[in-house]
This record gives structure tokens, C-alpha cells and sequence, in this order.
């Protein structure tokens, strides 16, 4: 039977304690464990969170109707295309447990009315 050697446990301790916990407000444990999957496979760590501070911030922001996807630079803090983030958001909701989904889609849905 193999083994692995105690440097490698080590290393993937330590990689485990770098990743940021995936940190959306209201989320189930399991929910949380879906993000933090889908970040580690699909997307970049903390990816949800920075896509849902970039649409919160994008609503509040009083010019976000005037977006010009062309004037952009694409950067989420920066200026965020809305489609990209929607998306983003579909991609996180679709990863997450049905609860933490419902959840989370009953929140962009209040959201999307400021749209």
C-alpha cells in the first residue's frame, strides 16, 4: 500500500490553509463546500464573492445604465461588464445545494429589480 511522503501531506496542508473560505452571506456548510469546489475546478479562489460585490457595487454605482462595454476594461473591481457577472452569478447559483440556490436567486432576483 502506498503512502504518501510527510512533505506532501505538509504541502497540501498547507495549500488547504492559503485557499480563502468561500464566503457568501447565508449559506448552508454544504453550500459553502460547493463554492469552495467550484473555485478550486472551475473558477479562481473567492471568485462568487468578488462577482457579487462587483454586481452589488455595479447597482449602486448611479451611472450603471450608461455601461459601454466598449469604454470598459472588464476589470470586476473596476468596471464590470454586467453579462460577465450575470453569468458568473448563474454559474455559482447553478453550483450551489437547492436551498442555498434558492436563496441566493431570490436575493438577485431583488437585485435585478434595480436593474
Amino acid at each position: 500500500m502506498g503512502r504518501r511522503s510527510p512533505a506532501g501531506v505538509r504541502a497540501a496542508a498547507r495549500r488547504r490553509l492559503e485557499r480563502p473560505p468561500a464566503d457568501l452571506p447565508g449559506l448552508s456548510p454544504r453550500g459553502r463546500a460547493a463554492i469552495a469546489h467550484l473555485e478550486r475546478t472551475r473558477l479562481w479562489p473567492g471568485a462568487a464573492r468578488e462577482a457579487l460585490d462587483a454586481w452589488t457595487g455595479f447597482l449602486r454605482d448611479p451611472f450603471h445604465r450608461l455601461f459601454d462595454p466598449a469604454s470598459g476594461c472588464g476589470v470586476l473591481a473596476c468596471c464590470p461588464d454586467p453579462i460577465e457577472l450575470r453569468r458568473l452569478l448563474h454559474i455559482v447559483a447553478h453550483a450551489l445545494p437547492r436551498h442555498d440556490a434558492r436563496r441566493l436567486r431570490r436575493r438577485l432576483a431583488q437585485w435585478d429589480e434595480q436593474w
